[in-house]
């Protein structure tokens, strides 16, 4: 673990600290940190998990990106198909683990993996795309990036879902899409490092739209 992802990591016990959580909260490094595949443009993802939700305010928030849930309504999710749990569980590397909770949830994903449910990803998609088009609209370039970001990795996801691969971290899809998708793989490397301009980003939302229709297309052939 780096130096980065340490200090992010006490940053946020130092916090559980103060809401008298240290001794329940489940604390799991997940994203692109877990895999350690950070880009440049990467934040520190890191999952609480306690029997209750809280609002947990990090003192010196930095890259940190800080997810809250209980403990329920992350098995809850996982049940329903979402990704999300499914990555987690699969990649996510524990930090602090009272009782051995995420050990065994862990164990029992290993044994019984659920496969997650793409559909969702391409309404996700759907919400960035609108969302970059009117910050298009009023020449917010560098907001609409990051939301065709978003929505070109939910895309991508979705697809690879459907062809029977578990998408990885952010910065792996690109590689992962090669075979399969290589516009697509193209087009979310650009995105990721930031340097696509105005007319290109109107052609990605495009290029995306014309994907998620053709993945409702193929939705027949691919399970």
């Amino acid at each position: 673990m780096n130096e980065t992802v340490e200090a992010a990591a006490k940053s946020v016990f130092d916090a559980l600290a103060l809401h008298g959580l240290e001794r329940t909260a489940t604390v799991v490094l997940i994203g692109s940190g877990a895999r350690n595949t950070m880009s440049e443009r990467s934040d520190i993802d890191i999952l609480v998990l306690d029997d209750a939700e809280h609002q947990i305010r990090l003192e010196h928030p930095g890259e940190v990106h800080l997810q809250e849930c209980s403990r329920s309504r992350f098995l809850s999710r996982l049940e329903d198909g979402d990704d999300y749990p499914c990555w987690a569980l699969r990649f996510g590397i524990p930090m602090r683990d009272p009782g051995g909770w995420w050990a065994n949830q862990a164990a029992a994903e290993l044994e019984n993996p659920h496969w997650p449910n793409w559909r969702p990803k391409i309404g996700y998609a759907r919400k960035r795309i609108k969302m970059a088009s009117e910050l298009l609209d009023v020449n917010d370039v560098d907001a609409a990036s990051e939301e065709l970001l978003f929505a070109a990795s939910h895309v991508a996801r979705a697809l690879l879902l459907k062809h029977g691969i578990f998408p990885f971290s952010r910065p792996e899809l690109p590689s992962q899409l090669e075979d399969i998708e290589p516009a697509l793989a193209c087009i979310l490397g650009c995105l990721i490092h930031g340097n696509i301009g105005e007319v290109e980003l109107r052609s990605v939302e495009a290029f995306l739209i014309s994907k998620i229709g053709r993945l409702y297309s193929l939705s027949g052939s691919l399970q």
